[in-house]
């Protein structure tokens, strides 16, 4: 293990931030073929989980259902780290990224998925948070929930 993977850890409180500003992050599954697919998702974290939404068809779905097993990854590239270098494979990068292990399931109980969605809705549109949300679109919404079961947060500076 390279020693800065030890060493450069966020702390649980950047990991915290860093969920909560993060716009996109991106959802490993199976697929029955046992290759990974991996998809880029707007998401949510609320009370200790990640919450995606969707279209309730497609690969993913489908992955999930198989086998909830899924990792989850957000990474923010802050600069380039190049002043005073002058071998191009000594150029580095200021990042901060989270990788997490968790279990998916697709959220069927209403008002979790009533409260994922507002979430979202909060997070990606506050101008229309005081909106109702449509009967039609809760129900014909896939919501994700992830369970964290490990998660590790990095840095480099």
């Amino acid at each position: 293990m390279r020693h800065r993977t030890k060493t450069h850890l966020l702390t649980q409180e950047e990991v915290e931030k860093l969920f909560i500003r993060a716009e996109v992050g991106h959802i490993g599954s199976f697929g029955k073929d046992g290759y990974p697919y991996i998809v880029p998702m707007h998401f949510v974290w609320h009370n200790q989980k990640i919450y995606l939404h969707g279209l309730p068809k497609g690969e993913k779905i489908d992955n999930i259902k198989l086998n909830p097993n899924v990792c989850f990854e957000i990474d923010e590239m802050i600069s380039l780290l190049y002043d005073g270098v002058e071998n191009p494979c000594d150029v580095n990068t200021e990042f901060n990224s989270i990788i997490l292990q968790g279990h998916a399931t697709i959220v069927e109980d209403f008002d979790e998925k009533k409260i994922a969605l507002l979430k979202i809705v909060e997070k990606f549109t506050p101008h229309l948070k005081n909106k109702e949300l449509p009967l039609n679109m809760i129900n014909g919404t896939a919501v994700i929930g992830i369970d964290v079961m490990k998660c590790v947060g990095r840095y480099y500076k």
